[in-house]
């Protein structure tokens, strides 16, 4: 979103920009998880020697929005791209609503959770991924993810007690 279009999925890393560092408990995580969009795997390389890719953390599907431009969007399709931009169920560009991608990454969440794994699990994702898993952690509504502004490269931590309910919730770290 930063070029101002919807993205492909398939949009490399930055290359003008150093590496990612790994962020300090990279090396303590029990597992890293990827996206499946090219950006996500190729920053994934970055912090970990080996990760897994899952779709739940994939970014959403903005269907035939996808590589065009949002002003060209709002031009072309005013009433469509306002009612995406109010209505988390809606998905006027045929692709996925917020309120479907918040669904798959709440069971990648929840998988994960389920997992014998132990310890930490670094995901490395997309923002509206991010806001999506913030609002369930939070228990706040998805029409809530248009106020929440994540930096690149930054790090958001949800953290949960063995059996606890409540989550805490750090909103951005900046890079490491």
């Amino acid at each position: 979103m930063k070029t101002g279009r919807f993205p492909t999925g398939d949009e490399p890393a930055e290359r003008h920009a150093p590496a990612a560092p790994a962020p300090a408990h990279a090396e303590d995580a029990a597992r890293v998880i990827a996206s499946p969009a090219r950006v996500a795997r190729e920053t994934a390389a970055c912090i970990a020697r080996s990760f897994d890719i899952d779709p739940a953390f994939d970014d959403i599907d903005y269907g035939r929005w996808r590589g065009r431009s949002i002003r060209e969007i709002g031009e072309c399709e005013p009433a469509n791209i306002a009612a995406w931009l109010d209505d988390p169920r809606v998905c006027p560009h045929g692709g996925e609503s917020v309120a479907m991608l918040a669904a798959r990454v709440i069971e990648g969440i929840a998988r994960i959770e389920g997992e014998a794994r132990s310890g930490r699990c670094i995901v490395v994702t997309h923002a509206i991924v991010v806001k999506a898993a913030v609002a369930h952690a939070l228990g706040k509504p998805l029409s809530s993810i248009g106020a929440m502004n994540f930096a690149p490269l930054s790090r958001t931590v949800l953290k949960r007690q063995s059996g606890a309910e409540a989550w805490t919730v750090e909103l951005p770290c900046p890079p490491a």
